[in-house]
């Protein structure tokens, strides 16, 4: 879908730099392309700006300064990047099996969908 777009390292740098609120997603592409999709859907539903990198495409400098920006260690994560930063770590969503529901709930709780009364 459009509402989750592909992104390059330059683009991450320069949403980071410009300090926008996003949700990233980091993949391998592999396990985690149920929760891709899943992303993709709620982002559409919600009009929600999200964005994906594949890391099994990037360099190793690449992948390198990605790790600067966000640490992490493994792939298929969700990062919730609020004008230009993460608040804490322990938002982050690994569970590449996560049901589309509960990861719209936690979208709900994070902020960036709003919920009508």
């Amino acid at each position: 879908s459009n509402y989750l777009k592909s992104l390059n390292l330059n683009s991450l740098k320069e949403l980071v730099n410009n300090k926008k609120t996003f949700v990233l997603y980091l993949t391998d592409d592999k396990d985690g392309k149920v929760l891709k999709n899943n992303l993709g859907n709620i982002s559409k539903k919600n009009k929600i700006e999200s964005f994906y990198i594949n890391t099994s495409k990037l360099s190793d400098d690449d992948l390198n300064s990605l790790k600067e920006i966000f640490k992490f260690d493994e792939t298929n994560i969700i990062i919730f990047v609020k004008d230009g930063k993460e608040d804490t770590v322990l938002s982050r969503i690994s569970d590449v099996y996560i049901e589309e529901k509960e990861l719209e709930q936690e979208l709900i709780t994070q902020g960036y969908i709003q919920k009508e009364n």
